[in-house]
């Protein structure tokens, strides 16, 4: 069990972190979220390394054609084996339409051997989008579960006795600052109390949804078969100097406070922080990451909330209300989870 620590917490932020160059040349390789920072960063690293295939999102076609010239640009790659495709994940039917022109590229006729799922926004006022969700909460939580689901039968028929499948879920040390699940087993609806704009506060709001990831991932962990055919696991990348806060431009005070608290944290490149969600998606002895949650290119152990009666009980909970919910929104949701994952 873990609890944050600022000791330990400038030790890793100084701490000089591996590149990871490992053979993807057989492999095909997915990451959500490229075209900026962290994403873009990671993105970068993994098209030096050439897999076979190398499928990337943006938010729009505008950001697709964008982030292929910079990395054919960065790389050198003549993009051959490059493919951009538009995700929007405050849009369950972005989610929806993203995994069928997925599934019908021809490059996955042996299923997809890594899926980086980096889902991260962050905003200062409440907003709903057009599923009737706050936009935290889809873009970071249900979205992205809704999108390692629908993709999950794609890493299971790619996986080997020797190298099984990854899915790599970017969270956040932010995941232990989060104060309002004391008071959780009271919630007559996670999923409901997380939506209600009374319950809103941005800071937690975004933790929360950072936890939940990490929740998430040990949950689907315990129900894939034994041995597994898909290693999950979640990691934070460290306080960087990103675009996480772009939604604060225009806001000079708190573009000041967020200027302030890199200098003040030392925070990492986006290149640096890039560097944990590569191991984790090629690096060597991947089944030690099942389940678990890296720092610094390395397992360490999550808040001490989930190793509690109360945590585990929570998410569970919290499991069984986000796919009862995902199974409204795609009628695959229920049959994947059936065919792929131990029942309860």
């Amino acid at each position: 069990m873990g609890k944050f620590s600022i000791v330990q917490y400038f030790h890793e932020q100084w701490q000089a972190l591996p590149i990871c160059s490992g053979d993807v040349g057989s492999k095909v390789v997915g990451l959500v979220g490229s075209n900026v920072g962290i994403g873009l960063e990671a993105s970068v690293h993994l098209a030096r390394m050439k897999p076979r295939a190398l499928f990337m999102t943006c938010r729009n076609e505008e950001k697709c054609e964008r982030t292929r010239e910079v990395l054919m640009e960065r790389t050198g790659d003549d993009g051959a084996g490059i493919t951009l495709l538009p995700l929007d994940l405050s849009s369950f039917d972005s989610v929806r339409a993203f995994a069928a022109t997925f599934t019908a590229d021809a490059r996955l006729d042996r299923g997809l051997n890594v899926l980086v799922a980096k889902a991260g926004t962050f905003v200062q006022e409440y907003t709903r989008t057009g599923d009737d969700w706050e936009v935290m909460f889809q873009v970071n939580y249900l979205s992205m579960v809704l999108l390692s689901i629908l993709v999950l039968p794609h890493l299971v028929r790619a996986t080997s006795s020797e190298s099984p499948s990854r899915l790599v879920v970017v969270s956040s040390f932010g995941h232990f600052g989060v104060g309002k699940l004391k008071n959780a087993g009271q919630w007559k609806s996670v999923l409901e109390s997380m939506n209600d704009k009374e319950f809103f506060n941005s800071g937690d709001q975004y933790n929360m949804t950072k936890l939940f990831q990490i929740m998430f991932v040990r949950e689907l962990a315990a129900r894939l078969p034994s041995p597994t055919p898909v290693v999950a696991c979640t990691v934070q990348p460290g306080f960087c100097r990103s675009n996480l806060f772009r939604d604060l431009d225009g806001k000079w005070h708190s573009r000041t406070f967020v200027s302030l608290a890199s200098a003040l944290f030392s925070a990492r490149t986006s290149e640096q922080g890039s560097r944990t969600l590569v191991h984790a998606a090629v690096g060597d002895d991947g089944l030690a990451m099942h389940g678990r949650y890296l720092s610094s290119c390395r397992v360490t152990e999550e808040d001490d909330y989930i190793f509690t009666p109360a945590g585990k009980a929570f998410s569970g909970r919290l499991w069984t209300e986000t796919i009862d919910t995902l199974s409204k929104v795609d009628g695959r949701v229920p049959e994947i989870v059936k065919q792929y994952l131990r029942v309860d």
